[in-house]
């Protein structure tokens, strides 16, 4: 009998995939430019591949029903100790992203009233203060005439500004600038670990090493401010809960969470909470600079007898159409703690498994005409199968929801308020922890004559 070909002595190979040879050949490619690389793979070996990786078995799944297996029908066999999340855990230690194993339910049931439907409702609130602060802050750089911004560090300034208010009840004031920076740094860092199998502790002092941890040091001082003030401004006693630090400080608890359990909760959702919406924001913008026509349908509508409801159904669908041409959280990863069969491929117990919704949200099984940007895809829902830009199964991001609300609301506000035209005429994509403009993306804005 044939013994199958083996990558070290314990790993056999189950699937196609690239040699290793090709794989150092294309090292640098790799690194400047993942997303190309996984296409190529996925394009000449198909929708199971696994990477001449001796220990683990690495393999990658691209269809959506692979997605789905992964993810969903077999969530029970995998886990999340993979080098993605104990990267990410040194900047947000063991908050809900990471956190694994029987520690997760509990929090997960725990945090969950925060995002209930009465809270979400609030949240309108934030957003449009944070709103007309923004468009206070980009008519005095605009002043009678326009200006030029980078669009990303805008979005993820808006964005933060709405996730420490609706989340935390706190206004950062003047330090989101600072903190934005502190992420980029700390996640740039994440990444860089992620990718270099010798990375030293970070206790080393390396460079790379000390921009990191200062990095992490100024997402610290922004949650102890979070944690002091709300410690001056405690809830009522039977007072309904306010938002998720209600939740988390709350001292009447069976399982009252340590100041750590506290700290790395807020700390996720500071990273988690605000740069998923910016990137997503980011790459809307860009799409509708190019597609100017989905601009003047949403402003068309407004000025028709068009519902409201109605108009946030197009940037809705606007907005969703965006997460699937750039899902933030690009790759997906999970190691397996059982055998599974995905398309009668085996892929054993301690692999790890990368599912990519950048290739899931282009498979043409699902998609018609999949790299072209149509919102109208979505009028009719978000579909099940195909479309994964918050993850699925019982690991679906918590704040859903609320992060497409959000983007919802601020495409809308904007378009109707402000001329946002494109001054980057090239867009390097970086795939760092999530997608984003490897060197900004500048537009140019001005105010409409009919916002106010």
């Amino acid at each position: 009998m044939t013994q199958p070909k083996k990558f070290g002595r314990n790993t056999p190979v189950t699937a196609p995939g690239p040699s290793s040879k090709k794989m150092l050949l294309n090292l640098p490619r790799i690194v400047r430019n993942p997303l190309t690389f996984l296409e190529s793979v996925q394009r000449d070996f198909g929708d199971v591949v696994q990477f001449p990786i001796p220990k683990p078995a690495t393999y990658m799944v691209s269809s959506p029903e692979a997605a789905r297996e992964i993810l969903v029908n077999s969530h029970r066999v995998t886990n999340k100790q993979t080098i993605q999340y104990t990267t990410l855990s040194l900047v947000t230690g063991d908050g809900l992203l990471t956190v694994d194993g029987s520690a997760w339910l509990p929090r997960r049931r725990m945090l969950q009233p925060a995002f209930h439907r009465e809270l979400l409702d609030l949240v309108h609130g934030h957003i449009d203060r944070a709103l007309a602060r923004q468009d206070q802050q980009w008519r005095q750089l605009c002043g009678d005439g326009s200006a030029v911004i980078d669009i990303d560090r805008a979005m993820m300034s808006l964005a933060l500004d709405i996730t420490t208010s609706a989340l935390f009840g706190v206004d950062l004031d003047n330090q989101t600038e600072r903190i934005t920076q502190a992420t980029l740094t700390a996640l740039h860092g994440v990444v860089a670990r992620a990718r270099n199998p010798l990375a030293l502790p970070l206790a080393i002092p390396t460079l790379g090493n000390i921009r990191m941890n200062r990095a992490i040091r100024k997402l610290d001082d922004a949650v102890s401010q979070i944690i002091e003030h709300r410690r001056a401004n405690p809830l009522a006693p039977d007072a309904p809960i306010r938002d998720m630090l209600d939740l988390l400080m709350d001292r009447d608890r069976e399982e009252v969470l340590t100041h750590q359990e506290i700290r790395d909760e807020i700390a996720t959702f500071i990273v988690a909470g605000h740069e998923t919406v910016a990137s997503a924001l980011t790459w809307s913008w860009k799409l509708l600079t190019e597609n100017p026509a989905y601009i003047d349908s949403v402003r068309s509508a407004e000025a028709s007898a068009m519902t409201s409801s109605d108009v946030g159904m197009i940037a809705q669908n606007i907005f969703d159409e965006s997460l699937r041409l750039y899902p933030p959280a690009w790759v997906i990863t999970r190691m397996l703690t059982a055998d599974i069969y995905i398309h009668e491929t085996l892929l054993p117990k301690g692999a790890l498994v990368i599912v990519s919704p950048w290739l899931v949200h282009r498979h043409d099984s699902v998609w018609s005409s999949p790299e072209l940007f149509d919102p109208t895809r979505f009028s009719d829902g978000v579909p099940q199968l195909g479309y994964l830009p918050f993850g699925s199964g019982p690991r679906l991001c918590i704040g859903r929801d609320m992060a497409r609300f959000e983007g919802k609301r601020i495409l809308e506000h904007l378009i109707h308020h402000w001329n946002i035209t494109v001054e980057t005429q090239s867009v390097d994509v970086e795939a760092s922890v999530t997608l984003r403009p490897r060197h900004g993306l500048l537009m140019r804005i001005s105010p409409l004559q009919t916002g106010s």
